[in-house]
């Protein structure tokens, strides 16, 4: 018997004919009889942290939400719709947020935040340098001297180059931003702060609309007991502040701790076992 498992993004229902097409062009091109069985990566990543039948993952990398897994489908999910009208609390999120607050900064709607200069660093690269250097940064970053227009009087400049670059690139690639955020969180500044905060609150809110088909499938557990397969998955939840934050909620919620995910293809290979019923 031969037998495979593909995790797929996008391998949901919008997505599951393409996603199902290329899984088969791959299985026949390596010469293999019969056909894969194709599951999203949200089935995988849960699977990669958790040898359990059934139970939760919370998933914050580009994208970001929770789902309900049981015997490798996901039967609820919350949030995972992408970063034009979703993904609350992912790296481009949080990357959308951090351009945000560099832009209230300088035109005087927002706080003194760190990330005025951070933000266009990353962005503009070597051509950052010029334009900064016509800002008053300690009123930008500290809010020491002139604020907001004032201290952009002779930068105007700035962030039309940033408006730019966010402009002329993909969405994605906003997500490089979400380590600035998370480093200048833990450095303490507020701006920051109130953003990770957010992020955390976002992904608990994907957490607590799913939770109660997970307890319908395998009850409550208390703190200490065995409980279902929690499970953590994304660079955002690796570590860091909003790590910390999800998997302290995750605990209180379910009174076990959060595992981590390991590489997408021990959760395939624990799938496809199970399938062969080899688990």
């Amino acid at each position: 018997m031969v037998g495979g498992v593909f995790g797929i993004a996008g391998a949901g229902a919008a997505g599951r004919p393409k996603a199902v097409a290329a899984a088969n062009a791959a299985w026949r091109a390596l010469g293999l009889p019969g056909e894969p069985e194709v599951v999203t990566d949200i089935a995988v990543a849960f699977a990669a942290g958790s040898p359990a039948h059934a139970g939760l993952v919370v998933f914050a990398g580009t994208g970001a939400g929770a789902a309900v897994v049981d015997d490798g489908e996901v039967v609820r999910r919350a949030d995972g719709y992408g970063w034009l009208v979703g993904d609350e609390g992912s790296g481009v999120w949080i990357g959308v947020e951090a351009v945000r607050a560099a832009l209230r900064a300088y035109d005087g709607r927002g706080a003194p935040t760190t990330l005025a200069e951070s933000v266009p660093r990353l962005l503009l690269g070597e051509a950052a340098g010029p334009l900064l250097a016509d800002v008053d940064l300690k009123a930008l970053t500290l809010g020491s001297g002139d604020t907001g227009a004032a201290a952009m009087s002779s930068g105007a400049a700035l962030p039309q180059a940033v408006l730019k670059e966010v402009y002329g690139g993909p969405p994605a690639g906003l997500g490089r931003a979400a380590p600035l955020v998370t480093a200048a969180a833990t450095a303490g500044d507020e701006v920051a702060l109130r953003i990770v905060t957010e992020a955390a609150r976002w992904l608990l809110a994907d957490v607590d609309a799913v939770r109660p088909t997970l307890e319908e499938i395998i009850g409550t557990a208390r703190c200490g007991d065995s409980g279902p397969g929690v499970v953590v998955a994304g660079s955002l939840l690796e570590e860091g502040p909003v790590a910390e934050a999800v998997r302290a909620g995750l605990c209180e919620r379910f009174g076990v701790e959060a595992s981590v995910a390991d590489d997408g293809t021990l959760g395939a290979t624990r799938l496809a076992l199970r399938r062969a019923g080899r688990d």
